[in-house]
């Protein structure tokens, strides 16, 4: 058994929970509180998995023998039920320890899935098993551990210490996951308010909501191209949809007319970039005034021929000068009431003759960078 200092392992689990809620992203949160629970246990593997529903999804594996594991690892479901370990410790929230799980004790329903070990040359020997429970008591992932090593790097088991130091870590790393969880949800709802806002204005238009989707999600892949920072290219990813909402104000005989637009049409159709930065532009909120800015400027030119202000070059907002290709690409590829999809070739051959003509030369190359990702966007948001 392994045996640790009470000071010491209270000053480490300060540190690791000041640690862990530095955490924005799921997948950062689950690798660190995994690698940090195999230190505190000396543990040669492990894994996490998270609760949905009536199941566990195993979502992250570690193993200090097998370095490459996570590169064939593919998440899978396990049932909330007594047939398996993880699914055992879920359901009865009891923390399972067993010394050698070729070995179950005969009290436990459940048998050790020699599976892993068989096809990967492993030997699983010593196992604990903790559910993450938050701070209302409710079971949201389990943690898994394999394999306790000595000071020589012997396998020897888990010892009620260890249990105890490790069960209070599960329960601070609950906390912490279930709060990025929050948080991912809360902007999944903020994103899907903006798409569907920003339906309003399209629908007349397009007839889809798609079209937002894809093409915020094409200039969050430019800007990412570009080397802009996370938050910036999330911040593009919100506000872009709203590019187009200035089209509430113009007349539904303009939007759906199936011909081409006589002068005096196309005057009030340009109005459209005016009426959206003023609808948005008076906001305290910072991503709403990006927007404005989006608004206003997504359809000015780089060589200074567009509208409304014929704005030229940098003095164009760079975000007004992605939305742009990324409003056009999705436009010219699809399928509209009034004309056909463009073959991509043709759609590609156009970006390259309108170089620092219609779009910034740097928001082509960070395009067609990204060019695989965007089409497997289009792919998957298809009409």
């Amino acid at each position: 058994m392994i045996s640790m200092n009470k000071e010491i392992i209270l000053n480490e689990l300060i540190n690791i929970s000041i640690l862990i809620s530095s955490k924005s992203t799921l997948n950062d949160l689950l690798d660190t509180v995994l690698k940090k629970a195999r230190d505190i246990t000396n543990s040669d593997a492990g894994s996490l998995y998270l609760k949905e529903g009536n199941r566990l999804i195993f979502l992250i594996t570690q193993n200090d023998t097998l370095k490459d594991i996570n590169k064939n690892f593919k998440s899978f479901p396990i049932y909330i039920d007594k047939h398996s370990i993880a699914g055992y410790a879920a359901f009865t929230g009891d923390i399972i320890r067993i010394d050698d799980v070729y070995n179950i004790p005969k009290e436990y329903p459940f048998s050790f899935n020699i599976e892993f070990d068989q096809n990967n040359n492993y030997k699983s020997t010593s196992m604990l098993t903790i559910p993450m429970k938050d701070n209302e008591k409710e079971v949201i992932g389990v943690l898994q551990l394999i394999n306790a090593k000595d000071s020589e790097e012997k396998i020897v088991t888990y010892s009620n210490e260890i249990e105890k130091i490790i069960e209070s870590f599960a329960s601070i790393a609950a906390v912490a996951i279930k709060n990025v969880q929050l948080k991912d949800s809360i902007k999944r709802a903020h994103l899907e308010t903006i798409y569907r806002l920003s339906v309003a204005a399209e629908y007349k238009d397009t007839d889809t909501g798609t079209h937002i989707k894809r093409m915020s999600r094409y200039s969050e892949v430019i800007a990412r191209n570009m080397g802009f920072d996370s938050k910036y290219c999330e911040l593009l990813l919100y506000a872009s949809p709203l590019h187009d909402i200035g089209k509430l104000g113009i007349p539904d005989a303009i939007l759906t007319k199936p011909a081409k637009l006589d002068p005096d049409e196309w005057d009030m159709m340009k109005k459209h970039t005016t009426m959206g930065y003023e609808i948005l532009k008076d906001s305290s909120e910072h991503l709403i005034k990006f927007a404005a800015s989006i608004a206003l400027s997504h359809h000015e030119r780089y060589d200074g021929n567009g509208y409304p202000n014929r704005l030229k070059g940098e003095n164009i907002p760079v975000e007004g000068r992605i939305v742009a290709l990324a409003d056009v690409f999705d436009a010219l590829a699809t399928k509209r009431p009034y004309k056909e999809p463009w073959p991509l070739e043709k759609i590609l051959d156009l970006i390259q003759v309108e170089r620092d003509k219609q779009f910034d030369s740097n928001v082509i190359e960070a395009f067609f960078k990204g060019l695989d990702e965007i089409l497997d966007i289009q792919s998957r948001l298809s009409d």
